[in-house]
């Protein structure tokens, strides 16, 4: 059994993944700064350490740490790119760099396949597609950043690294693609970006903090990148669908090329950062990126590598979102 560090770990991924090592039997330290949700770990037997990630470090936190998780991050559709910088970029150099120092062997890094998008379809993508010159967002951008660094520091020091790109992921504790859809949903109107026969992957929590935990023990995933998703695509309208069903709801759907809801989102978000700049706006340049073009991927090589098999269908994963409501 190892000693691990769960960073983020009071947010959907970390916490899901704490849970999951902490069963398995290892020692897992959990870093958070969501004190309430870090008691609720404490009696689980997980250890709680509430610290900032761009503050100091405990020096407890990397004690004997043979493996850490990087699961923290800032992934709202908006805010300021200097924000964005320090939380996904500056704190994870920071947190490479005391892992190494530490004399962590493992550092495995939660990417995202928001890079992929350009603006066009794309299909069954795997790892080494091509990546846009321009990325939708500051959340793209940043992860993108700090992915490369953690590929980077790969064998130095003698610590091995790895990134996973979960796409889309829900389930209990979801702060993002569920409750955004609900949000939409409660208005009475949601935007049906080309129709809504836009393909999209999505991957429930479960499958994705397991497939964190298989790049942790697994010599396969050193210094590698692995797309990871619950298996099956599906349509925008499939995926309403499933959400209006939890509350019952039948909301309007407002049917909007991507052009023009790209252009919408673009103006918004200016008006936003003049008179709302602490305000998400209804539509961002980020969910129209993400939603309003098909992105799916190939997973075949973290089946392979890895040893993972996508293990909670939709229908399950819906149930979960609903009970922890």
């Amino acid at each position: 059994m190892a000693k691990v560090l769960v960073t983020g770990a009071t947010g959907c991924l970390g916490n899901r993944l704490a849970q999951q090592l902490s069963a398995q039997g290892h020692h897992v330290l959990a870093q958070g700064r969501d004190a309430q949700a870090g008691q609720l770990l404490e009696t689980q037997g997980i250890e709680f350490i509430p610290f900032d990630l761009q503050g100091d470090y405990p020096a407890r936190a990397f004690q004997q740490v043979e493996i850490v998780f990087h699961c923290a991050a800032l992934s709202t559709a908006w805010g300021k790119a200097q924000i964005f910088q320090a939380v996904n970029v500056t704190a994870t150099q920071r947190l490479l760099d005391a892992a190494r120092k530490a004399g962590a062997a493992r550092f495995v890094f939660a990417s995202s396949p928001s890079i992929y998008a350009n603006g066009q379809d794309r299909l069954n993508l795997t790892e080494n597609a091509a990546l846009p010159a321009h990325f939708p967002s500051h959340y793209a951008r940043t992860k993108y950043e700090a992915e490369c660094l953690v590929l980077a520091a790969d064998q130095t020091g003698g610590m091995r690294t790895t990134a996973l790109r979960p796409r889309a992921i829900y389930g209990t504790g979801d702060r993002s693609l569920m409750p955004r859809l609900l949000q939409a949903i409660k208005r009475g109107r949601v935007p049906m970006i080309g129709g809504g026969q836009t393909l999209i992957d999505i991957t429930h929590v479960s499958d994705a903090a397991r497939a964190m935990a298989l790049a942790g023990f697994n010599d396969n995933a050193n210094g590698e990148i692995f797309n990871i998703t619950s298996g099956k695509a599906y349509k925008f309208s499939e995926l309403l669908a499933a959400v209006c069903a939890l509350n019952h709801s039948a909301p309007k759907e407002i049917h909007i090329s991507y052009d023009r809801a790209m252009k919408l989102a673009k103006g918004l978000e200016f008006l936003h950062r003049i008179f709302a700049p602490h305000q998400e706006p209804v539509l961002t340049c980020q969910a129209v990126a993400s939603l309003g073009r098909s992105l799916t991927l190939d997973i075949s090589k973290a089946q392979q590598k890895l040893g993972y098999n996508p293990a909670v269908s939709i229908e399950d994963g819906i149930k979960d979102y609903a009970a922890s409501l």
